[in-house]
Formats: C-alpha cells, structure tokens, sequence
C-alpha cells in the first residue's frame, strides 16, 4: 500500500499549494491505521534514502517518527563508502527522533564477506550503539532480470515461449548480433546456453535462422534451448514484417520479443534495469527467502523492533 504517491507534475503542484501537507499526513496515517488492525507485523519501505520525500514534507525519517517506527538501515557492502552513505541516514533519524533498531549490509562482495562483517559491526556498534543485523553476500542471479521484467520494462508481450517468461537472463550474457547467420548459428550452439540475443528487425536471416536453430534442436534432443532473442527496430520506422510474424505461431518453446526501440536503445535500458521481487516469479522469491535468511539475525531483529 502506498497512501502517497508521486507521478509527474506532482512536486510542482505540492510547491504551488494545490496539494495539502495536512491531507497527505492523514492518508498516511489512516493507511497505517488500516493495515495495523489487520496484521500482528506492520512492515513499512522507505524507497531510497531517509530524505526521499522531503521535498513534499513526508519524507521516510519524518513518517517513520510520525508512526512511531523504528528504522532499519540497508545498504550495499562497502566499508568507508557504506559507513558514510548509512551516516547521513543515521543523522536524519535523530532528527526526527526515530530509533534505529540496527543495520543490513546487502550484496557483499563474497570474498570481502569475513572482513566485512568484522569491520562493519565494529564500527556500527563503536560510533553508533547499534548492531549489524544482518550482513548478506552478493548473489547476482537475484538482479537478473526475466522476460516477464523485460515484458513489462518495455511494455510488450513475448510474441512465442510465453510459457518462459520467468526464465532469467544475465545482463553479462546479452549479445548484440551484428554478424553472418553463419557465425550467429555458430555461437548459438557453442556459447552459454542461457543467452539473450539482440537484432534489428531487418535481420530476417536472424530471426528465421533463430527459429529453424529451435527446431533443429528440439529434433536433435541437444542440450536444452534456453536462449531468447529480443527483436528492435523504433517505432513508426521499422517493424516485422507480417509474413514474418506469422511463422512465430507454434514455436511455444522459442522466446522472441518484439520492442519498438533501437538496439543501442533496448541495451541501454536492459543495463540501467533493476527488476524487482514480484509473487508471480515464484523461483526467484524463492531463492531470495533461501539466500537472506540464514544472514539475518531475525531474533535480535524482533528484539530490537518490539
């Protein structure tokens, strides 16, 4: 639930007076009040940093004291650099006397996890009082996003292999095809399976090839077809041809989706993406529940927050 929102042109309205700081401050309130009646645990997430919000008076910080929440900082691993982006945060939180209950340091970098943990934990506990809750080492399947992600970041539909859309692609694993269709079918067969392939929609001999390349591999009963292709060409200049369009009907085991973006376009947008925890991708939620929890001190965790 989230009792304020703010799309575009909502800052300037809030600036100009045409939104009331009182309103947004009852919403949050009654939003609380509401799931509170429902629920042993109310958990709130702050987006971003304790100052997000300040420019329309309800920042994290402010609404954590206003509820009387305590708050628990995350960041990403690091020493000095994590130590002085949770200061600030810490410095915020006192100001509006919000208790820290104690500190995630998340995605570690696996062999900096022993020193890290030792070091940070003294150094929470030294300057501040507070504990290290939880220390989580980097598993960066997590950030990979899935079709169903790409589906959504650019607002299409897998147009075949919808039965993949939770299937996840390393953003390290996309490859932009700017060659032969000989040299492409060579990849396909020989790099990492789980590849996710980009071509303009000119390529037909791409397209076609990456069908025929499914079909004579289901044949064959090679090693599995994991790999996807992500077909562009902006829109109003370039598109499939229908004929060619028409030949994707049936191949239900070969991913293809169409985007009305250049290639250059769609990988700027694939690198800068961060896919987000969503209930419909189970495998992901899954392995996130399996990798988190043996890090964090849930019991010190309630202790600290009750």
């Amino acid at each position: 639930m989230s009792p304020v929102i703010i799309p575009r042109g909502y800052t300037k309205d809030y600036i100009d007076g045409k939104i009331s700081h009182e309103e947004q401050l009852k919403d949050i309130e009654h939003a609380y009040e509401k799931v509170s009646e429902a629920s042993d645990v109310v958990l709130m997430e702050g987006t971003g940093h304790c100052a997000v919000g300040s420019v329309v008076g309800v920042n994290n910080a402010q609404v954590a004291g206003m509820l009387g929440a305590s708050m628990i900082l995350i960041a990403n691993g690091g020493l000095g650099s994590a130590f002085d982006e949770l200061e600030l945060n810490r410095v915020l939180c006192e100001k509006y006397n919000v208790p820290i209950a104690g500190v995630v340091i998340n995605k570690v970098i696996p062999s900096k996890y022993d020193q890290t943990k030792h070091y940070m934990s003294k150094a929470f506990q030294d300057s501040w009082g507070i504990p290290l809750l939880g220390c989580i080492p980097d598993r960066p399947f997590l950030g990979c996003p899935a079709l169903a992600d790409l589906e959504r970041l650019f607002k299409t539909e897998l147009v075949s292999g919808q039965k993949h859309r939770f299937r996840h692609y390393s953003v390290d694993d996309m490859n932009l095809i700017t060659t032969s269709l000989t040299r492409f079918l060579e990849n396909i067969r020989t790099k990492h399976p789980r590849t996710l392939y980009v071509c303009h929609v000119t390529r037909d001999d791409i397209i076609l090839g990456f069908m025929a390349e499914f079909q004579r591999n289901r044949r064959d009963d090679e090693r599995p077809f994991e790999a996807s292709l992500l077909v562009c060409g902006r829109k109003g200049k370039y598109q499939m041809a229908d004929e060619v369009r028409d030949m994707f009907e049936g191949l239900d085991g070969a991913p293809v989706m169409v985007v009305e973006y250049s290639t250059h376009q769609a990988m700027n947008m694939i690198h800068n993406f961060t896919p987000k925890l969503n209930i419909d991708d189970k495998n992901r939620v899954r392995k996130a529940v399996e990798h988190y929890e043996p890090y964090i001190d849930f019991d010190l965790l309630l202790e600290r927050t009750s």
